[in-house]
């Protein structure tokens, strides 16, 4: 692993001495710019300002304002953009490698639960990690969907989970629109995770968010949204891709998996309920002990049964962990 962490640490630095050295430029520079988080280089100025301070050269001036701008802001968004795109390449190497240890080694490595239901949980839900990781929406999608969605931002994601969104794109009736349909969903169920469970104070509701009860919700009531929107079959395909990516941590997969499945049970049997029974169907499974969550274990995390865990007290998982072979 030390040679592609070294290969994108020197691209880290090499971005980072370009931003550094273009702010300062941009803070001593006579047309009163300042820049934006992501990159967007500015001046306190109008063009109309500019004329009014001198009618005679401030159409030369206001020119050479824009010029400048543009030229700092290609800087910091070159820079910003290296560093994008190195965090993607190179997060995926480290995931290769991750994937590419013996399978008997990783067995040996990850903690099995001693409940024999929980240990065949485990074990069949996983899933292969992809080959490839791919940006969507990009081009022509990516513009037509901006005129509906004019915040929708590109994303990293697996090639199967960008196949399964474009396949969705083309369904008919509603074509390209079933796009923002799913965004919609997507963001809905994130939300509606984070008040699932209101007595929890704000750091055990992040805890529970990440890998606990909020997040078993989150998936579950995610999943029977987007069976009722698109069908069992597209929601299974998409969730399982979704969990593609590299290295995801063994238990973490299982939970996610395992969760999405209740989730399309739900919403299959619940295809006209409105958002709000949806939550509270979901509740239930939860309550009745049907989903699954992390157990903290001594040296690391293992699923449970959402009944053995205490909301709020789960350990949170690494972004990337050792993976199990999928079934």
């Amino acid at each position: 692993m030390k040679a592609p962490i070294q290969e994108v640490a020197e691209i880290f630095r090499s971005a980072k001495t370009s931003i550094v050295d273009t702010v300062r430029k941009i803070e001593a520079s006579e047309y009163e710019l300042f820049y934006t988080e992501d990159g967007q280089v500015l001046s306190r100025k109008s063009v109309l300002d500019w004329m009014t301070d001198n009618l005679l050269t401030g159409l030369t001036r206001s020119m050479s304002v824009e010029r400048t701008r543009r030229e700092y802001q290609e800087a910091l968004q070159e820079a910003l953009n290296d560093i994008w795109t190195a965090d993607l390449r190179y997060n995926a190497t480290l995931n290769e490698v991750l994937e590419s240890l013996p399978e008997a080694v990783r067995e040996a490595l990850i903690p099995v639960p001693s409940d024999p239901e929980l240990a065949r949980i485990l074990r069949e839900y996983q899933v292969d990690a992809s080959g490839t990781t791919v940006i969507f929406p990009s081009g022509v999608l990516l513009d037509t969907l901006r005129l509906y969605l004019p915040d929708i931002q590109p994303k990293a994601m697996t090639q199967e989970e960008a196949a399964a969104l474009a396949l969705l794109a083309t369904k008919p009736p509603e074509g390209v629109f079933n796009l923002k349909t799913f965004y919609a969903v997507q963001d809905e169920a994130a939300e509606v995770a984070k008040t699932a469970y209101p007595e929890l104070d704000m750091t055990e509701n992040r805890r529970s968010l990440a890998d606990g009860h909020s997040d078993a919700f989150r998936h579950m009531f995610w999943n029977a949204r987007m069976t009722q929107e698109f069908g069992p079959e597209w929601t299974s395909t998409f969730t399982s891709a979704h969990e593609m990516v590299g290295s995801n941590p063994a238990a973490r997969e299982a939970m996610d998996l395992y969760n999405n499945e209740r989730g399309r049970e739900i919403g299959t049997q619940n295809m006209n309920a409105s958002p709000e029974e949806l939550q509270q169907k979901v509740l239930e499974a939860i309550d009745n002990n049907r989903a699954v969550v992390l157990q903290e274990i001594p040296g690391g995390a293992q699923i449970a049964f959402s009944n053995s865990v205490t909301p709020g007290t789960n350990p949170i998982q690494p972004g990337a962990d050792l993976p199990l072979n999928g079934r």
